[in-house]
């Protein structure tokens, strides 16, 4: 008698891990795809971003020109 609630207990409990490694998977699945759904949002952000900057750099005139113009007209108004 003893033997057969034993082994069902068994055949439970590992019922129970068998379905919570079951559902452990599906989880890990899901979050890989939104972590790869995140990730290329992530890029094509980054990619906007460096677009963004090369056309800024493109069209500004450069630091040190802006800087000796501007220290140039200091100096005009003193």
């Amino acid at each position: 008698m003893f033997f057969i609630l034993g082994l069902i207990a068994v055949v439970i409990f590992a019922g129970v891990i068998l379905r919570t490694l079951i559902i452990t998977r599906k989880q890990k699945s899901i979050i890989e795809i939104q972590k790869k759904v995140v990730e290329d949002h992530q890029k094509e952000i980054l990619d906007s971003i460096h677009y963004a900057k090369r056309i800024q750099t493109s069209l500004l005139p450069p630091e040190k020109y802006i800087s000796k113009h501007l220290n140039n007209k200091k100096t005009d108004i003193k």
